[in-house]
């Protein structure tokens, strides 16, 4: 059964997270009071009295500080380079060393002059791929740090990596789900300019300055009408809250990636985790995948909007997340 919480507002739709967790509750004779009108945070309380709280998609199921760690791009790395994660080759650097009128730290250029370019910076603690940047020279790379160091004060410098990426997430032994992540992207009709196809995209800004970015990468710009058929990238990150897409894959198929997912995790110690790898060689399926980032909160709504067959396993994750945080120990 359902508490009330004294906030519902039958015009205010309810979180994804809610909606699936309310009726959990339900099924198994649960108290469940929603923090605000969004049920964005709230309490779940089972029929001996015993209260757990969650925000968002935060569960209890991982240690706050632990999760903290996960969630620090540079601390992160760090301690999983220390465990024998393989990660790409990254740079901390504090905002206070960052000007747009200095020279770049020497630390800086010859990390620089020793993985060359492109590189990716991105800020320290960014979520959904915000403000990360795939810089092209070092004059783009000052311009954009001095840009990045106005909003944020730690940032990170990191050698660009191709290959296939891949987020797994996993619970304790099990893995939840494997899906290939897609960079945002149109494809060409022969007939529309690259500005229009990306006008019907809701997901994205086209004032982005990014765009520009990767656009010049394959040499194009947004007033071109591109070839039918041609798949263009349009940012340097492949968030589905970011507009990218995704395709569920079979985690038999990918022992190594899935392998690697779980060491990450007990690496900082989180039982639950969605993990960013990459995976250099499409053709060697048990390739060493490269651990990108670890998020000890993954959110899924993003992917149930993909589909029929995405909503459904999104909803049988979070049934086996629910299970975790709610009735078990």
């Amino acid at each position: 059964m359902t508490g009330s919480d004294g906030l519902s507002q039958a015009s205010v739709k309810r979180a994804l997270v809610f909606r699936l967790l309310e009726r959990f509750c339900a099924e198994h004779a649960l108290v469940l009071t929603a923090g605000d009108p969004h049920g964005h945070a709230g309490m779940v309380e089972n029929t001996a009295g015993k209260r757990r709280y969650f925000v968002g998609a935060r569960f209890g199921l991982n240690n706050q500080s632990a999760a903290e760690i996960a969630n620090d791009k540079a601390y992160s790395a760090h301690f999983l380079a220390k465990n024998g994660i393989p990660v790409p080759e990254w740079l901390f650097l504090p905002g206070d060393e960052i000007s747009d009128k200095d020279p770049l730290p020497e630390k800086l250029v010859s990390f620089a002059q020793q993985h060359g370019f492109p590189l990716f910076a991105k800020p320290v603690a960014g979520q959904e791929g915000k403000d990360v940047v795939r810089i092209g020279s070092p004059e783009h790379l000052q311009k954009v740090l001095a840009e990045l160091v106005q909003r944020h004060d730690r940032l990170l410098v990191q050698q660009a990596v191709s290959g296939r990426e891949f987020r797994v997430l996993v619970l304790d032994d099990e893995v939840l789900c494997v899906f290939e992540r897609l960079a945002p992207a149109v494809i060409g009709d022969g007939e529309k300019t690259i500005a229009e196809l990306v006008s019907g995209l809701a997901a994205l800004d086209p004032t982005d300055d990014r765009f520009k970015v990767e656009l010049l990468r394959q040499d194009l710009s947004l007033h071109q009408v591109p070839e039918p058929g041609r798949r263009i990238e349009l940012l340097p990150v492949r968030n589905l809250s970011s507009g990218g897409t995704a395709i569920l894959l079979d985690a038999n198929e990918y022992p190594g990636v899935a392998d690697t997912a779980h060491a990450s995790a007990r690496a900082l110690s989180l039982r639950y985790a969605g993990v960013d790898l990459l995976l250099g060689k499409s053709d060697a399926q048990d390739h060493e995948a490269l651990v990108l980032e670890v998020n000890a909160a993954p959110g899924l709504s993003n992917l149930a909007r993909l589909g029929q067959e995405e909503a459904a396993l999104v909803e049988a994750i979070y049934q086996r997340v629910f299970q975790a945080a709610f009735l078990e120990n």
